[in-house]
């Protein structure tokens, strides 16, 4: 015969009373709820050990959520970036082992064209000498000048004698005399008192001044002015 003590007839009403004890020892049926799960209580979880460390790109990951993060190429009319560095090396650059990236904006690089391009002298470098010849009555070749670099120049004399002197350019393309000849541009007869400014009509490396006086006593200024 059935034992009636242990089962009860009925399979599905066969149910167990579950007991727990709690922190003051008494035992307490276990709670659950309206499903039949554990009821579980907030825990509070003391530890020790906790690892604080910095976080490494094999093991660990960070995802970032924003607003209107913003994720382009720097401008610099925009962005700025400063750099703090260690061993930073101040020298000359080296074709070997540095390159340098230009960034412009209308660049031009080319040949200079006449048509469309033009260079502005701000100045030019000048060159001024200068000498007295006095109480001669003789003729000679004075004053010489290396006038094979500049673009313009000249001789100015001042006559301040009393008597009538006649000068001219010699050019000639080393400084030994018996090289120089006399320019295209002539002689000029200078009166007393009075001024003569002779530009060579030919080209040269050096340029001087010959003076006759006809026998007569002469005293006179030269002055040599030029550009480059």
């Amino acid at each position: 015969m059935p034992n009636h003590l242990v089962f009860n007839n009925v399979a599905k009403e066969l149910q167990t009373l579950i007991n727990g004890v709690d922190g003051g020892g008494t035992a307490r049926p276990i709670l659950t709820d309206a499903n039949g799960r554990l009821d579980l209580g907030t825990v509070t979880v003391t530890a020790t050990n906790l690892d604080i460390r910095p976080l490494s790109g094999t093991t660990d990951s960070i995802t970032v959520t924003a607003t209107d993060f913003d994720i382009r190429p720097l401008s610099g009319a925009t962005d700025s970036i400063t750099v703090t560095a260690i061993d930073f090396d101040i020298r000359p650059l080296s074709g070997a082992t540095d390159s340098i990236t230009v960034t412009a904006i209308d660049f031009d690089i080319r040949p200079l064209s006449g048509a469309t391009d033009s260079i502005q002298l701000s100045s030019r470098l000048f060159t001024e000498s200068s000498t007295t010849i006095a109480g001669v009555t003789d003729s000679g070749a004075i004053f010489v000048q290396e006038t094979g670099e500049q673009s313009m120049y000249s001789f100015y004399v001042y006559n301040t004698g009393s008597s009538t002197i006649t000068v001219n350019l010699q050019i000639s393309p080393t400084t030994a005399s018996s090289y120089f000849v006399d320019d295209g541009s002539g002689a000029k007869a200078v009166a007393a008192g009075e001024k003569a400014v002779l530009v060579a009509q030919e080209f040269l490396r050096y340029t001087r001044l010959f003076y006759e006086t006809g026998g007569a006593t002469a005293t006179f200024a030269v002055f040599y002015n030029a550009h480059v």
